[in-house]
């Protein structure tokens, strides 16, 4: 937690009337102890064993219910500070200094590229030739995933893999376990990340007569295209919202483009592929 995150606790102490030293954002005994009474004031959703852990994690805890009170998902409270609970600070953040929430322009993409995925107009030098119709296939691999899978237009029909070209397949695994590592089961079925509308798919990008699509060589991936259509923005794509942030920030970490994070449309998607 920086001085900031703890001065922003202090405050709200203070409002709860729990807290009467200064706004000096350290954390020192009269801190602790302000945590300690204000958290049955906030204790929904705390776990029965929560009294026996640590006063930095005490701390934690309550900046989460703090921010969930206020409408900003912190995930699991859980007193570990991780990449959503890292969200939800900063939005509290903002919320004091400008009165409202950050939305997806506040959220700047990773640069990162430690795989050095080309360009969209460098993929089949990189990947070589896309698969056809006709049946001509890149190098596939099945990458097995840690979660079910629903078919996003057959809900009834699940699969435990995703197909991936061969150069991208370890970056995948990789992904695929950070992601359900960070989410667990079945939060990963309540936000819907559970359900897979495609991966390999040889076929022109849609509106166009000669491009082919980053799906023809097994390199791009949408997730539940029902609520993040093609021409949504951030006001009405679930996947825009905060509790997805981490989603995206762990596919980011690997290079990895999503187009809702970097142009405001088509949410669904994401990519080995850099944009030219």
């Amino acid at each position: 937690m920086l001085a900031a995150h703890i001065r922003l606790l202090q405050s709200r102490l203070a409002t709860l009337g729990r807290y009467a030293g200064p706004l000096d954002g350290t954390r020192g005994p009269l801190t602790d102890a302000a945590i300690r009474k204000a958290l049955p004031d906030l204790g929904t959703g705390l776990p029965p064993d929560w009294q026996g852990w640590t006063a930095r994690r005490l701390a934690v805890a309550t900046l989460q219910l703090v921010a969930k009170s206020e409408g900003i998902d912190p995930g699991t409270i859980d007193g570990w500070w991780g990449p959503q609970t890292g969200y939800a600070a900063n939005a509290l953040l903002l919320k004091a200094d400008t009165g409202r929430l950050p939305d997806w322009r506040d959220i700047a993409p990773s640069t990162a590229n430690p795989n050095a995925w080309p360009t969209e107009s460098n993929v089949t030098a990189f990947y070589g030739p896309h698969g056809t119709p006709e049946g001509r296939r890149p190098p596939l691999v099945k990458v097995p995933s840690p979660w079910t899978f629903r078919i996003a237009w057959n809900l009834a029909q699940t699969r435990s893999f995703l197909w991936s070209h061969e150069k991208t397949a370890a970056s995948v695994t990789r992904i695929l376990s950070r992601i359900h590592q960070h989410y667990g089961e079945q939060r990963l079925r309540d936000l819907r990340l559970d359900i897979f509308s495609g991966d390999y798919d040889p076929r022109l990008m849609r509106g166009s007569q000669t491009r082919w699509s980053m799906h023809s060589w097994g390199i791009a991936y949408d997730f539940d295209d029902t609520r993040n259509q093609l021409n949504w923005g951030a006001d009405r794509a679930s996947l825009a919202r905060p509790e997805y942030r981490p989603f995206w920030d762990i596919w980011e970490a690997e290079g990895w483009v999503s187009l809702g994070r970097t142009k405001n449309y088509d949410w669904m998607h994401v990519q080995a592929a850099r944009p030219d």
